[in-house]
């Protein structure tokens, strides 16, 4: 048996896992992450990667590979069958479609079997160690870190680790051995999802549809992969004299559904894979427990409606990374490990509640009362500090259109349409600390005579467009601010004051705030 010490391990390695080690080994951080499958998912189980989410994938470099692999949404259809007339067509959720002038990139439509690769390939080229087969057993904490057992197909290694994120599923081994509970109520019902290959052209006659409700199915149908190498998804509900751990069983019961959804009596379906599945609407008590911390599903369940679920995960490991990577090199104290559940809780349970409320809603029927706008969701989430005693989930969104640029936001997007970068995005380094203020910035000149160690400068000189003149000013330089300070997860850790003096103690000072949080803040 072979020991190894490592930097930090996740333990799962689906679509939260495989993100969370390649934001790590992004930040420098010696990272493993360990998945008992064989391989990444075959099945479908998300395809709409949010704006949020498409911003994160832009700054880890993959975006443009994520597109290629996807296509844009393009609503769904109602009728009896695919076959059939289609009476109506529902627009793309907005969720699907929002944030135009508000972000450098577009929500898209990719299949989540096809973004686990593209993950593992580029947490592999940053220097994680990603080994699939792999069993994670017998974890203990200690002072010190994190044990644990690994078995693989060629023996066993135990790993020591400093931290251990749990991206191990809804069901989550890690979170039930820690006695972590869950806020909230289940979801009625068994639902089943057929991936399957099949030529419905017949029934589609030239036309096309993202997806279709089928009544004479009691299904959906949706469209997967690409035009190159379609598949398509059956989702529908267990019924009665089925049984749920017989894929086979389940797989013969499905041909005749998917023949009513295709209105195709004749049709010989190949099915590549079958799942059955719960839900609730969930919130993990606590994402932390020592040096373990919770990600994706081990730290909140909810309905698949709005495609929050993957994209939600996806944004808890990128909040993670940048702090855990702080407290590996020493630069961090213990109290900004506590922010991850005291940022992401509150944000997390309005999420899970805005899905639930989405699915409590018939597709193509108005909002209902208290739906959140998704891009508010997305884009306008907003910190509390450390210290909250009562976190206000009511208050974690605000406008993204009219953004408040204050600590605990996100740093807005500003079209620079001219140099090498698009958007102020494109400026922020996603491993240090990135000060952004306009050319006249005194602050910025003070920083570039004297720099601080772990801060980048950029600054702007470029004419803003009109369209986004006020968000330039309400974030970046207004009467009363002359720069700000954003972390490496793109969210603005201080505003300096535009008629500071002495510049090199408020950003130093802000800086220790940041990485040593105190309760007092």
């Amino acid at each position: 048996m072979s020991e190894r010490d490592g930097g930090v391990l996740v333990v799962g390695g689906g679509l939260v896992g495989l993100a969370a080690g390649a934001f790590l080994a992004q930040q420098g951080v010696e990272v493993t992450v360990a998945e008992r499958h064989r391989e990444t998912s075959r099945h479908p189980k998300a395809r709409l990667v949010n704006v949020r989410s498409m911003e994160l994938y832009r700054a880890l470099g993959i975006d443009g590979e994520i597109r290629a692999a996807g296509e844009p949404s393009a609503g769904f259809a109602v009728a009896d069958s695919l076959a059939g007339p289609h009476e109506s067509w529902i627009a793309p959720p907005e969720e699907a479609v929002s944030g135009e002038g508000l972000s450098p990139v577009a929500p898209y439509s990719c299949d989540q079997q096809r973004i686990e690769p593209i993950l593992r390939k580029r947490a592999t080229a940053l220097g994680a160690r990603v080994l699939f087969g792999t069993e994670v057993t017998d974890i203990q904490q200690h002072d010190g870190g994190v044990t644990a057992r690994l078995l693989r197909p060629g023996g066993e290694q135990v790993i020591r680790a400093r931290f251990l994120v749990a991206a191990d599923g809804a069901r989550s081994p890690i979170r039930t051995a820690l006695g972590i509970g869950l806020d909230g109520e289940a979801v009625p019902g068994t639902a089943v999802s057929a991936l399957f290959r099949a030529d419905v052209q017949p029934a589609l006659r030239g036309r096309w549809v993202d997806a279709l409700m089928a009544r004479d199915a009691g299904a959906f149908l949706f469209a997967r992969g690409d035009k190159d190498n379609r598949t398509w998804q059956l989702g529908t509900h267990l019924r009665e004299h089925w049984t749920a751990d017989d894929p086979e069983g389940l797989a013969r019961h499905l041909v005749p559904v998917i023949r009513a959804a295709t209105g195709l009596p004749d049709l010989n379906p190949e099915i590549e894979s079958v799942l059955t599945w719960t839900t609730g609407a969930y919130t993990a008590e606590q994402f932390r427990h020592g040096r373990i911390f919770l990600a994706g599903d081990a730290a909140h369940q909810m309905p698949p409606y709005g495609g929050f679920g993957g994209n939600t995960g996806v944004q808890d490991a990128h909040n993670l990374a940048w702090k855990l990577a702080a407290a590996y090199r020493g630069d961090a104290s213990d109290a900004l490990l506590d922010t991850y559940h005291t940022e992401r809780a509150p944000l997390v349970a309005l999420t899970v509640a805005q899905a639930l409320l989405r699915s409590r809603k018939t597709p193509g029927q108005p909002a209902p009362a208290g739906q959140l706008d998704a891009t508010a969701l997305a884009l306008g989430f907003r910190y509390q500090p450390p210290g909250t005693t009562a976190p206000d989930k009511a208050a974690a969104v605000e406008d993204p259109a009219a953004p408040s640029g204050q600590p605990g936001t996100r740093a807005a997007h500003v079209d620079l349409h001219t140099g090498p970068a698009a958007s102020t995005l494109d400026l922020l380094d996603p491993t240090a600390f990135t000060f952004v203020a306009s050319a006249s910035s005194r602050i910025a000149s003070v920083l570039e005579r004297h720099p601080v160690p772990g801060v980048r400068v950029r600054t702007v000189d470029t004419a803003i467009k009109a369209r986004d003149r006020q968000r330039w000013e309400n974030v970046y330089d207004g009467p009363r601010c002359d720069g700000v300070l954003i972390r490496p997860d793109q969210v603005i850790a201080w505003r300096a004051p535009k008629m500071a003096t002495d510049c090199d103690v408020p950003v130093q000072e802000a800086i220790q705030h940041a990485l040593q949080p105190d309760d007092g803040a």
